[in-house]
């Protein structure tokens, strides 16, 4: 082994030779481009790329194949891109994320993306293969972007890594047109991931050994299987299903055991990515169609998606994700970065790969290129991803718990919900966590320092309280969920307002006042206006499956379903009161409006209300309100207390979420038997997903 070098820094002139074209390759050479600029200094710099533009499949440096990744520029990334002028062009977004969905063992809920940010897909490389037209990839770009601030490619495969007589890097490359070269470097950065031929499942590359020979205390992290796959499901399908949202599935089933699974829409297919045991224990790539169609045949994701399991499968792989960080991960005159080095876990390996890099890249011009330098400065990074990922383990670890345990996943479902209607929206603590879970936006440090925090705490305790009541009223009224579904049917604070507006408006009335007892309730349905009506219209008859509850009992007494004039009696056979409501007024297939008999409040009406939604679907609104009787003598008055405390707001609330979710389930489940949206494929469904 040759001595180590005299020299500890850069210099003008000299050549830093960067293997691996992928993202953290690229970033780290824009930024040391653009700093060695700022500071005068003048470098060559050269990436190694295995791929070259000679291949038969790829343009420029648009490249296809996969690039073993899910794609998702979270907000946090989005906003350093564009800070470094970096922003991702409009051909390469493959779709803008509003929403994230939460899929949890007893409910689903959603959380909005802040309106100041931006989540979007990408396709890494540029699979699948049937996207028509030029590929764009994210990959491309950046390197797209490395060569106009200066870097050149060298296309090949760097095979070994050695010193001079001077202690300078040399790398042995195998071209692509079979040559070898020694390309010889005053830095050498290796940015190859996990997943080529620097591969920490293969211990005896002969890269990796010739880096051990250079650095002996050098172990590359420890990594787990993801699979990743990618269905055609057409254009018409994502709108209606996953318009401008991505869903996280928190648990599988008894024979399949996942951890996570994210459903990310992309133009006209979806992506697929998972994680689990197994997954861990599967013999793949073998295994691979086989866990796909078991999942895509789960009932909660038929419910999600119906007909899903139909699409033809466009490409799946088993790519290995990093869990642990490398140890010493540099040397005198070479460094790792990006995946090779570590990632955070789970989560958003692309804004982990730019903070290597670019803290790389700040470490080379500034503090210098001997191993003592690169341990100086690139080494605070490493600490912080070691105690990051320590701190991710229990963030997740938490999650999982809490959203594979039905109990749990409803306590933080109703703490969530409780927020959302209490609190004005930046102001919810349990949300905000979530929140920074769900896309990456945080350092896991913070989010497990708010996990345990008391305001956490106490949202989580009101959930708890509220699940608790929830749970008694539904035993007291012999409710019962059965299969159906659990969807989230809460009205924020900050949309209560606007919705109002929106009812009222759709019946040609305005509000007047504020009532005494006031509820709003919305759910999305995937169906029609008639098919909601049809529903609608089971209102007080024996064979509705919502509003069926013991100790009270609401029948149609008087005229034709869903008609002006009908009449639906509530009585209540054990304090012998009963109320009629009235249908007086019906715009088409939107709204209805039921009035009550003023005996027990009033002013108390009833709306339904159905509008469409921006991705093809309907909303169903409930509107109720009235107000209370107060009596004019010390009696009455007393009485109607009385009725207050029998009657009180939130039974009202699990009896409609309850309704609401009914509802959808039986107009959702006719078109879970068939795959009508979905694109047609010679393959049947069993005959596309096997090996």
């Amino acid at each position: 082994m040759a001595a180590p070098a005299t020299s500890a820094s850069l210099a003008s002139g000299d050549r830093v030779a960067i293997v691996g074209g992928g993202p953290a390759g690229s970033f780290f050479a824009i930024h040391l481009l653009r700093e060695a600029r700022r500071l005068g200094l003048s470098l060559e710099v050269v990436i190694v790329e295995k791929r070259s533009p000679a291949d038969a499949e790829c343009d420029a440096y648009q490249c296809r194949g996969c690039n073993y990744c899910a794609g998702i520029i979270s907000p946090r990334l989005n906003e350093v891109l564009e800070e470094n002028g970096l922003a991702v062009p409009k051909e390469i977004v493959q779709g803008q994320i509003d929403h994230v969905w939460i899929h949890g063992q007893w409910k689903n809920f959603r959380l909005r993306v802040p309106k100041e940010q931006r989540m979007y897909s990408v396709y890494r490389g540029s699979l699948p293969g049937k996207r028509p037209g030029r590929p764009a990839g994210f990959d491309g770009f950046l390197l797209g972007e490395a060569v106009k601030e200066g870097a050149k490619i060298l296309f090949g495969r760097a095979e070994q890594l050695a010193s001079d007589a001077s202690g300078k890097p040399v790398l042995t490359i195998k071209s692509n047109s079979g040559e070898d070269l020694s390309l010889g470097a005053a830095f050498v950065c290796f940015a190859t991931g996990i997943n080529a031929q620097y591969g920490m499942e293969n211990r005896s590359d002969p890269l990796v050994d010739s880096i051990r020979q250079l650095n002996p205390a050098f172990a590359p992290g420890k990594t787990r299987r993801t699979l990743i796959f990618e269905l055609d499901v057409g254009k018409e399908f994502i709108e209606r299903n996953l318009n401008r949202e991505i869903y996280f599935i928190e648990y599988g089933a008894k024979h399949l055991a996942l951890e996570h699974t994210a459903l990310i829409p992309k133009g006209r297919f979806l992506t697929v990515a998972m994680i689990g045991r197994c997954v861990d224990e599967a013999t793949l790539p073998q295994e691979s169609r086989r866990l796909a169609r078991e999942f895509l045949t789960l009932p909660q994701v038929d419910r999600l998606l119906p007909g899903v399991a139909d699409a033809p499968l466009s490409c799946v792989c088993a790519p290995r994700m990093p869990v642990t960080t490398a140890r010493s991960p540099f040397g005198d005159r070479f460094a790792i970065i990006g995946d090779a080095v570590g990632a955070r876990l789970n989560k958003d390996g692309l804004y982990s790969a730019h903070t290597t890099a670019s803290r790389m890249a700040q470490t080379v011009l500034h503090e210098g290129i001997d191993r003592k330098a690169l341990e100086r400065g690139y080494g605070k990074t490493i600490r912080w991803l070691v105690g990051d990922n320590r701190s991710g383990r229990i963030v997740f670890a938490a999650s999982r718990t809490a959203f594979a345990t039905p109990l749990i996943s409803r306590i933080a479902y109703q703490a969530v919900a409780t927020e959302y209607k209490v609190r004005e929206a930046g102001s919810r603590p349990l949300s905000g966590m979530l929140w920074k879970i769900a896309s990456g936006t945080a350092d896991y440090r913070g989010v497990l320092g708010e996990m345990f925090g008391w305001r956490v705490l106490l949202s989580t305790l009101a959930g708890a309280a509220v699940t608790l009541r929830n749970v008694a009223v539904e035993v007291v009224l012999g409710m019962k969920w059965g299969e159906y579904g659990r969807y989230p049917a809460v009205v924020p604070v900050e949309r209560r307002q606007s919705l109002k507006q929106e009812i009222f408006s759709s019946l040609g009335l305005v509000p007047n006042g504020s009532p005494g007892f006031e509820r709003m309730y919305a759910i999305k349905i995937r169906g029609t206006e008639t098919e909601i009506m049809e529903q609608l219209a089971k209102y007080g008859q024996p064979d509705a499956r919502f509003l069926k509850v013991r100790f009270f009992h609401a029948r149609q007494i008087r005229g034709t379903p869903n008609q002006v004039g009908s009449v639906i009696r509530y009585k209540v056979p054990l304090l012998r009161l009963s109320v009629d409501l009235q249908l007086t007024r019906r715009v088409d297939s939107k709204a209805l409006l039921f009035e009550a008999e003023e005996r027990l409040a009033d002013r108390g009406m009833l709306i339904f209300q159905i509008a469409p939604t921006v991705d093809g679907n309907r909303r169903l609104s409930i509107y109720g309100a009235f107000d209370y009787k107060t009596g004019k003598t010390m009696a009455s008055r007393m009485m109607w207390k009385v009725m207050r405390l029998l009657f009180p707001g939130f039974v009202h609330d699990v009896v409609w979420n309850h309704a609401l979710c009914t509802i959808k389930e039986k107009i959702e489940r006719k078109h879970s038997q068939g795959a009508d949206n979905l694109p047609e494929s010679p393959l049947s469904a069993t005959s596309a997903f096997k090996a």
